[in-house]
């Protein structure tokens, strides 16, 4: 160290090999931490190929429900709250199965690009990266596909709480007393 010192050239000091040590570790942390996040994404579309099958399936029961029992059900006044349950539940099954095939569409078309943009749009932007896609592709289909997924999901879901406010209206009338 004395030799450095006489030559002229600055002697590492130990304030100097923790702040080289910090950079790398700093490093390794970023790096891995995207490793984590890519074998996250990579894992999730895993899942996503497995569960879609199913959820399709689910999504037309519960569209099957709404249609048949549930519509109906929303006409009478005593059974509109459990009516404007099920139907906003049933939005919930629509918009996971929506988010899944976003979801596959995203990957499918841009890649996990696509889909960590997607993700950062705080999770629910994989939906509008998956009809950009198709639209980017020429997909006209698809994109009219997923837009009208959207529109039931949440039209669902906004029916279903108008008829769970209209259930608590008659349920609790105003009080018109002086």
């Amino acid at each position: 160290m004395l030799a450095n010192v006489v030559a002229g050239r600055p002697a590492l000091t130990g304030d100097k090999l923790k702040s080289v040590g910090s950079f790398v570790l700093g490093i390794c942390i970023f790096v891995g931490a995207i490793v984590l996040a890519v074998m996250l994404v990579k894992g999730g579309l895993w899942l996503s190929e497995r569960v879609y099958p199913w959820l399709v399936v689910l999504t037309a029961i519960s569209l099957f429900v709404v249609i048949l029992v549930l519509l109906p059900l929303a006409i009478f006044r005593r059974t509109r709250a459990f009516a404007g349950g099920g139907i906003y539940f049933a939005s919930f099954v629509f918009g996971l199965t929506l988010w899944v095939w976003s979801l596959l569409t995203s990957y499918a078309l841009w890649g996990i690009g696509g889909i960590v943009v997607g993700l950062l749009l705080g999770g629910i932007g994989v939906v509008p990266i998956a009809i950009l896609a198709s639209l980017f592709h020429g997909l006209w289909s698809m994109v009219g596909e997923l837009l009208l997924v959207t529109a039931i999901t949440f039209g669902a879901r906004f029916f279903g709480i108008y008829l769970m406010t209209k259930a608590e209206d008659y349920d609790h009338p105003p009080d018109l007393s002086p």
